[in-house]
């Protein structure tokens, strides 16, 4: 999918549509019947979603198994995102808020679409449907339920993530394969692959660092804000 395209900027859209609306769900009551429907709806959405385009890809398709594990970010976020749908554990909800967001972010941003011919199009939507589920559901609950994470929730994200990735590179180098791309730069963002792919690692992780920083900033609002109010009651 071309970057900015008619198609990717109605992704775009859907996606800002889709974020403002699971914020909006701060509106309605904690107790709410709304607040259950909302996370089951769309734990069954995303399992199904995901599910049958594991399954297409492997017993239709004919893709090895060792090429179709769901081994990038956005496939462990998709795992946290549904136990969080669950059980709504804060520790599942502030990695899918830090490390989720940021990666489904980025996924929207730049899409990595390699399917082609008739399969493109459903693979376009499966794509779409699971990056923006991710944005959304960190959305919701930071938000959207008031999950407040505090300033080490930046720095064990961070630190999961690249564990994560060193897990994943070693899974790499034995099945030759190139999940969460530590190995090589995904092949649709082909300006990247004119520079070392260590260049390319490391810019990624500081734009990481600092989009985790920047996801931070109205939760120190907040905190001065509330130091301030008690402040002024003393």
């Amino acid at each position: 999918m071309p970057l900015f395209s008619f198609s990717h900027m109605v992704w775009l859209a859907i996606t800002l549509f889709f974020i403002t609306s699971c914020i909006q769900m701060q509106r309605v009551s904690p107790g709410s019947v709304w607040h259950s429907w909302f996370r089951g709806v769309l734990f069954i959405i995303v399992f199904i979603n995901e599910a049958s385009w594991f399954a297409y890809r492997h017993l239709v398709m004919g893709i090895p198994l060792a090429e179709n594990l769901p081994l990038h970010l956005c496939d462990i976020s998709v795992f946290v995102m549904l136990f969080a749908l669950v059980n709504g554990k804060k520790y599942l909800v502030e990695f899918l808020y830090y490390a989720g967001l940021v990666g489904a972010l980025l996924a929207v941003l730049f899409p990595a679409i390699s399917e082609t011919g008739s399969i493109h199009t459903i693979a376009v939507i499966r794509y779409f449907i699971t990056h923006i589920a991710l944005v959304g559901v960190g959305c919701y609950f930071t938000y959207g339920r008031c999950y407040y994470p505090s300033k080490g929730a930046i720095f064990r994200s961070y630190i999961a993530i690249h564990c994560y990735a060193l897990l994943v590179t070693l899974i790499n180098l034995l099945l030759g394969t190139n999940y969460f791309f530590t190995l090589a730069a995904p092949k649709q963002l082909t300006f990247i692959h004119a520079y070392p792919h260590g260049l390319f690692v490391v810019l990624i992780s500081i734009i990481f660092f600092l989009c985790f920083c920047v996801l931070h900033i109205p939760f120190s609002w907040l905190a001065k804000r509330q130091q301030e109010d008690y402040s002024m009651v003393s």
